[in-house]
């Protein structure tokens, strides 16, 4: 196949382009031309803002793409342009969307793509709003969008942490070899389900090979959903430290202190079904070994820059003291 990745050099859509060159396609990619990660050997790079639809036009010129697949897109007037520019000129259109896009009652889990989409937090709003974008372009002329819905993404070159005080975390590791507590969301009984960036990228190239997929949402998690409480346990594993002390903080509270990280306050765990029944992709990467690899790649670089993180002291004290509290009082 043909294939165009808009983005190309990132953290998730560097994948994307690796899996499309193993399987053999033709790759071009759309960047600014800022990147740090190297184009690989063979892949043809044009330099354009996506957010310029003119500059984006005259970098894509007349061609024509059996598929297109965009990680770089966040903002409902850019999928009103990537509409514009790319009407009968893609096969397939793949957007990377967000579970974020999730929220609202009723949450029957694991959640299907049918869930509500009430987003709880501004960025999930605009991921929701471009997908209705698409929805509209399908049902309105046959727009072939695919929409996928990964959650907490792992991967070499990414950081760990969810469903905590300070969520992505570049100082986790030292954290855990320190014996520090963590502050998790209801002591880390939310439930998580984290992909491997490799799992997204077999996916993409999954819902552009089926003639099922146009106009249709996925879920694209993990093999494996777990509490957060024992997602960080396995990241201690794999960094060889000991199970971390977990302090609960209520994610009322936390909501109330972030209204706008209120997504991260609530279960995330998925049905993949509709994925495997029009694919027949199941994602194939376990927690635990795209934890240690998170693990060996971060331990590979240098430490974080800046001065060592505040411990949060009188919240970890004043957390403790909550819990003994009420452990007395249900003692009495």
């Amino acid at each position: 196949m043909d294939l165009l990745v808009i983005g190309g050099t990132g953290f998730l859509s560097s994948a994307v382009v690796a899996a499309a060159c193993e399987a053999g396609h033709h790759v071009t990619i759309v960047t600014r031309g800022r990147a740090s990660r190297p184009v690989p050997a063979g892949v043809e790079a044009l330099t354009a803002n996506r957010s310029d639809r003119d500059a984006l036009g005259a970098a894509l010129g007349g061609r024509s793409w059996d598929v297109v697949i965009d990680t770089v897109l966040y903002r409902p007037e850019d999928a009103e342009s990537a509409i514009h520019l790319f009407r009968g000129r893609a096969g397939r259109y793949v957007f990377i969307s967000t579970d974020f896009v999730y929220g609202g009652e009723p949450r029957r889990f694991p959640l299907d793509e049918d869930a509500p989409r009430h987003a709880l937090g501004a960025y999930g709003r605009d991921k929701a709003a471009c997908e209705d974008r698409f929805f509209a372009a399908w049902g309105e002329a046959r727009f072939p969008a695919v929409v996928l819905r990964p959650p907490h993404i792992l991967g070499a070159g990414g950081l760990l942490g969810t469903g905590s005080l300070e969520g992505r975390d570049p100082w986790l590791l030292w954290r855990l070899r320190r014996a520090q507590p963590l502050v998790l969301l209801d002591g880390g009984a939310l439930l998580i389900q984290p992909v491997h960036r490799d799992d997204i990228a077999s996916a993409c190239l999954a819902v552009a090979a089926s003639e099922k997929t146009p106009g249709r949402a996925y879920n694209i998690a993990g093999p494996d959903a777990v509490t957060t409480r024992a997602y960080y346990e396995s990241a201690a594993a794999a960094a060889g430290a000991p199970p971390p002390e977990v302090l609960a903080l209520p994610s009322s509270a936390y909501v109330a202190a972030f209204p706008d990280r209120a997504p991260f306050a609530q279960n995330r765990a998925y049905s993949l079904r509709r994925l495997a029944d029009d694919t027949g992709f199941a994602p194939q990467v376990r927690l635990e070994a795209a934890l240690s690899e998170v693990v060996a790649a971060l331990d590979a670089c240098p430490a974080p820059d800046g001065p060592e993180p505040e411990p949060h002291t009188p919240l970890r004290d004043l957390l403790r003291r909550h819990a003994a509290e009420a452990v007395a009082a249900l003692a009495e």
